[in-house]
């Protein structure tokens, strides 16, 4: 099941935090703090965390939140570039990097 596609945070490969849209987290928190997560074929341990913050986006409003898995396989990604979020069959959480599109000849 696809669950979202976005880009990469300056952060993500230094604190192994990428993150996710609220729906995604809400679909993922059935299946536990720690789950699987898989990154061009690397099996690891992921966590979901939430992260109360007063960013401007929240309009610093206490209530606004941040939501995050955390894996030391996202130190691999590089900052800016997009990627696929899935949930595949096991449960595994698949972050993949999209494939190019070839130009029509």
């Amino acid at each position: 099941m696809l669950l979202e596609v976005r880009e990469v945070s300056r952060k993500t490969p230094r604190d192994g935090r990428l993150e996710i849209t609220g729906e995604t987290a809400r679909r993922l928190a059935p299946l536990g703090a720690s789950l699987p997560v898989e990154v061009d074929l690397q099996r690891g341990e992921g966590a979901l965390e939430v992260m109360a913050c007063q960013c401007e986006k929240g309009g610093g409003s206490a209530g606004h939140t941040h939501h995050f898995v955390r894996s030391p396989l996202f130190a691999s990604l590089t900052v800016g570039e997009t990627v696929v979020l899935e949930l595949l069959e096991g449960p595994v959480l698949a972050v993949a990097r999209p494939h190019p599109l070839r130009p029509e000849s």
